[in-house]
């Protein structure tokens, strides 16, 4: 600490930036930066030793957290794919009187794999469809307009009303994707019946117009109902590039990183008053502060995260990159940014805990950290990619396939500018 100590000949003010002389002796403009530099080292040397000191606590918290949500990861994975996705999706259809070649149409989409192994279709009124949405009897229902059928095959955008209840579950988002996904279809099959009318007026064959789209109409009948076949040649997952159980690993994994700050909230808890004056009048400015706080809880981060890496390349969980090291790194620094930014805000130790936690905890959902982005509003898959847990779990999951994308190298630092920006902000502010 005695670099802390001024001489009998020299004082340095930090609050005015300049130096007064004692006895008539002067020291060069280097020295005096010097100094504070060698101060802001010693700071920094000093919080790094304060915060290995916290790791036998982190390392506990961590364990004790990773072992819950590793016991969850399975247990989501198993209710998002275990058997079925979800429970059977009630739908009522109310068909237009008179109408048989709706009624066989419809009787022929109930008959498909796809719709058959989640959906139960019931033919009423509409009235009937919704009070059964009232009672929570049914989970959507389709009212299908008149000539529906023969406005398909002439090309004709006629469109179906599809109700949900107001608190629509997971079972009446499934459906909705389902729609969707018919809708698409058939906007696809108009689409090529229109080129194929357009091609046929420039080349005058208008007379063949007939003919191409009864041609056009039973190929992508043929293409589009059997759709089963489709789906064993390409699987389809809610949880991205990775095995449900995997995605869910990454996801409560991150999740638990980012709480397992908590244990140490003695570490990030604001400066005392008088201790932050002191500090100041030695030259430890509002950034080195910041940035040594960030730094040390960083330290602690990577050394779980090196764990937890060395074990998972060892066990041939995940292979070994080059780019591994450097997005740790990245990923601890960015991590602990959001933790110093969180009790900086909060303003006092018990206040950050809670303003973690629930900070943590709903990012991490809108991220779609705890229910996969599809399942979520758009809104929230618009969002996502911005969000910090989206970027960590990105992260982890690159390290997985060892499939590296450029972005997450520029997301990362961002993620650690703002943080700490914003933490700077708050400790300016402080008295």
């Amino acid at each position: 600490m005695d670099v802390l100590a001024a001489t009998e000949e020299d004082w340095y003010s930090p609050n005015h930036g300049r130096r007064l002389r004692v006895h008539g002796s002067s020291r060069p403009a280097g020295y005096f930066l010097y100094t504070n530099m060698k101060i802001r080292l010693f700071y920094l040397k000093l919080e790094l030793k304060r915060a290995l000191k916290c790791l036998p606590l982190m390392a506990a918290g961590a364990a004790v957290l990773m072992f819950f949500m590793g016991a969850a990861a399975l247990l989501a994975g198993k209710a998002l794919y275990g058997g079925q996705a979800a429970g059977r999706i009630t739908v009522g259809v109310v068909l237009p009187e008179n109408d048989i070649l709706a009624k066989q149409v419809t009787s022929m989409l109930s008959s498909l794999e796809s719709v058959k192994s989640i959906c139960d279709l019931s033919y009423m009124s509409r009235e009937e469809c919704l009070e059964g949405m009232e009672n929570g009897e049914l989970l959507a229902a389709l009212l299908i307009p008149e000539g529906f059928v023969q406005d398909i095959m002439s090309g004709v955008n006629t469109p179906v009303p599809v109700l949900l209840p107001e608190n629509a579950g997971v079972e009446s988002r499934i459906f909705k994707e389902l729609a969707d996904a018919g809708a698409q279809t058939l906007s696809a099959a108009q689409a090529g019946i229109y080129a194929g009318d357009e091609v046929l007026d420039q080349f005058h064959c208008s007379e063949a117009r007939a003919q191409l789209e009864r041609d056009l109409n039973r190929l992508y009948l043929e293409y589009s109902l059997p759709r089963g076949e489709l789906f064993r040649k390409t699987a389809v997952s809610a949880s991205g590039d990775v095995k449900p159980v995997v995605f869910y690993a990454i996801s409560l994994f991150i999740l638990a990183l980012m709480l397992s700050a908590i244990p140490v909230s003695g570490f990030l808890q604001p400066l005392d008053p008088v201790l932050r004056r002191q500090l100041l009048l030695a030259g430890v400015g509002p950034v080195s502060m910041i940035l040594s706080r960030i730094l040390g809880l960083a330290l602690l981060y990577m050394v779980l995260l090196l764990s937890a890496a060395s074990a998972a390349v060892l066990t041939g969980a995940i292979p070994f990159s080059s780019a591994l090291p450097a997005a740790l790194l990245l990923l601890s620094v960015s991590a602990s940014s959001l933790a110093v930014c969180a009790f900086q805000a909060a303003g006092n130790r018990m206040g950050g805990v809670l303003f973690l936690f629930l900070g943590a905890t709903a990012l991490h959902f809108f991220s779609g950290g705890i229910l996969p982005l599809v399942f979520l509003p758009s809104a929230f898959q618009k969002a996502a990619p911005f969000l910090p847990p989206y970027i960590f779990i990105e992260t982890v999951k690159m390290a997985v396939t060892a499939h590296w994308e450029p972005w997450i190298f520029a997301a990362l630092p961002a993620v650690f500018l703002a943080g700490a920006f914003i933490s700077l902000a708050f400790e300016v502010k402080r008295p």
